[in-house]
């Protein structure tokens, strides 16, 4: 590289220093700005409905603060007393110290108690509002941010900002009510020695700035790292058979460690940013004291001050500095807070779009007919690649509509598309004649009853899962619905019948046993229209039978859209679509499509192939 070259590159980098410096800068402030931002409307919305109990926590912290500041005095009595060899004031010294600590026990006790509950009351209402948020959120959001990331901001983001309100009650209140109640003692027993004090401490003032700046970054990305660890531990865990079948725990250990040392470092960053914090405001202490100590032995030595004054001077320094070390150690709790409330406000300012129009009216059904005008979809997941593309069907209501193809056809789209789980990109879907975007969605998911290949059951019992259908439903009722999904004889088998707890994700039963459950809940929804998604992938050849006499009953002067890739249950169908690359190959009814000899003969064809050979070329 010539000289003039090297003189260039150097020109470039001196030039780009400053730009840096003050890029930086300028991310500093609008990070601060932003926080500050974030702290203000969480105080107007969350803490300022609680100032009476904040006031109580205040007026508490208060009387802290002045039995705090009664030690030094009493000390200073006591050294003088001793001093001169009067003993007169010995029994008003005693009685005065067990007052006290009398009265700074019961106000300790009360402060922990009276801040405790505010701090659980409000992270309790935090965890509901945001839980409302997220089962409020379009359907989108749980495919896109996944459930550990969910279960994190739930339980760490909100915890966290549970520690630094807790902190700020400790703090902003107790500790800082103590420090002036210590420092105003002071200033009042002697002015020249406060003010040395009260000049030493602002200058480890930048320091703790800057370092707190730190910490709210690595906050912000711990916090990050602690979803990912959950979504991961959440996924291992959900996986639990296929790891131990395949004999993958050390792989899934390894994958997790990974995530465990991501955090562990960025702990141990804030460790470290934090550590700084306590040797500064210990050297402030410790240059304050040698001070005071210089000083007050000069002073004591002319007989300007009494060994009582400095020994209750340096009492009250010791005890304020104390409490100065919580509050300077504060900061770092606020920053870890400021950071999770970022988070919590990107899910609360996160506005769902599938919602009601201003003059959306209640759906009403007359035939049950549902209709799809030119509809196309794209999953934002997908690269805006169509799902379903220019999708035209018209199911007369009563009717059963079969769908089948292959995998990623967009069957499940097109059942994901009806309670408006997701909104059409363009065209319309009708349902007696009405716009599902012009309807009410209460009204509109009242009518829709779905059955999934992926059974969701809670762990509760029996009783209790398949009245989700219906809350108010009766005993009777729920018996009925049992029997007709063919679910009666194994839930009687069961320990305690109905009321059998079936355990997570109803874990305790068979993938036929939870699958007919969900049947039950769905019969005892008794909506007009019945979504069926591989609703019966999971029976054995009996409780097939059994569901599909079930099913057959049901589904009578009922819409039902259905997903399966059994010939038993496709043919029944009153229209069978035929569906690829999301659009329609032929539509028509099993006879129709087996003369015709095409995509639908050619699948039942490798149907056939299937109960023999092999199950790759399923209609799914």
């Amino acid at each position: 590289m010539s000289e003039a070259d090297n003189g260039s590159s150097k020109s470039t980098l001196s030039e780009q220093e400053p730009v840096t410096a003050v890029r930086t800068f300028i991310g500093r402030v609008a990070a601060d700005s932003n926080a500050r931002k974030i702290l203000f409307r969480f105080t107007k919305e969350w803490l300022l409905p609680r100032w009476h109990q904040f006031l109580l926590s205040m007026l508490i912290g208060v009387a802290l603060a002045i039995s705090t500041a009664g030690y030094p005095k009493i000390i200073k009595e006591s050294f003088n007393s001793i001093g001169k060899g009067d003993m007169t004031l010995l029994p008003w010294i005693l009685g005065g110290i067990i007052g006290v600590t009398a009265l700074r026990g019961l106000c300790l006790f009360l402060h922990q108690v009276v801040s405790n509950r505010t701090i659980f009351r409000l992270g309790t209402d935090l965890q509901t509002h945001a839980f409302r948020h997220f089962i409020s959120a379009d359907y989108a959001r749980f495919a896109r941010e996944g459930t550990g990331h969910m279960v994190s901001r739930l339980t760490n983001d909100i915890g966290v900002v549970q520690n630094a309100c807790q902190a700020s009650l400790n703090t902003l209140i107790r500790d800082t009510m103590t420090v002036v109640g210590l420092v105003g003692f002071m200033l009042y027993l002697d002015p020249v020695l406060s003010t040395i004090v009260l000049g030493v401490f602002p200058i480890a003032v930048l320091p703790i700035v800057l370092i707190s700046q730190r910490l709210r970054r690595v906050a912000k990305q711990t916090q990050h790292e602690v979803g990912e660890m959950t979504a991961a531990l959440t996924e291992k865990l959900a996986g639990a058979r296929l790891i131990k079948t395949y004999r993958l725990e050390e792989y899934a250990t390894r994958k997790l460690s990974e995530n465990f040392e991501a955090i562990f470092r960025l702990r141990m960053k804030a460790v470290r940013a934090r550590a700084r914090l306590g040797p500064m405001l210990e050297a402030c202490a410790g240059i304050a004291i040698a001070g005071v100590i210089a000083l007050a032995t000069w002073r004591i030595s002319t007989g300007i001050s009494s060994t009582g004054d400095f020994m209750a001077f340096v009492t009250a320094l010791l005890m304020a500095a104390s409490a100065l070390r919580s509050v300077g150690s504060f900061s770092s709790g606020v920053q870890d807070g400021i950071a999770a409330l970022e988070r919590l406000y990107a899910l609360f300012d996160d506005k769902p779009t599938v919602v009601d129009r201003p003059a959306a009216k209640p759906l009403a059904i007359t035939a049950g007919t549902i209709a799809f005008d030119a509809v196309s979809f794209a999953y934002e997941t997908r690269n805006d690649l169509p799902a379903v593309h220019d999708f035209t069907l018209c199911i007369p209501g009563g009717r059963t509509a079969a769908f089948v193809g292959r995998s990623g056809a967009g069957k499940s789209t097109i059942i994901n598309l009806v309670p408006r789980l997701f909104d059409v990109s363009s065209g319309a879907i009708l349902i007696d004649g009405q716009d599902l975007r012009d309807v009410t969605l209460d009204t509109l998911r009242n009518a829709v009853s779905i059955v999934s290949q992926d059974v969701t059951l809670f762990d509760d019992t029996i009783r209790a899962n398949i009245a989700l259908g219906r809350l108010n439903a009766s005993a009777n009722e729920i018996v009925a619905a049992a029997k007709a999904a063919a679910a009666h004889d194994f839930i009687m088998a069961q320990p305690q019948g109905y009321d059998t707890v079936i355990g997570d994700s109803g874990m305790r039963l068979s993938g036929g046993q939870r699958q007919r459950l969900a049947l039950a809940r769905a019969i005892l929804k008794d909506a007009p229209i019945l979504l069926l998604d591989e609703a019966t992938s999971a029976l054995d050849t009996e409780s097939e039978r059994l569901v599909q006499d079930a099913l057959a009953r049901f589904t009578k002067n009922r819409t039902t859209l259905v997903i399966a890739h059994r010939l038993s249950t496709v043919q029944r169908a009153d229209i069978i679509c035929v569906m690829d690359g999301g659009s329609i190959v032929e539509v028509g009814s099993h006879t129709e499509l087996m003369l015709r000899d095409a995509a639908y003969a050619r699948l039942c064809k490798a149907q056939l192939l299937i109960e023999a050979d092999s199950p790759s070329a399923a209609i799914n």
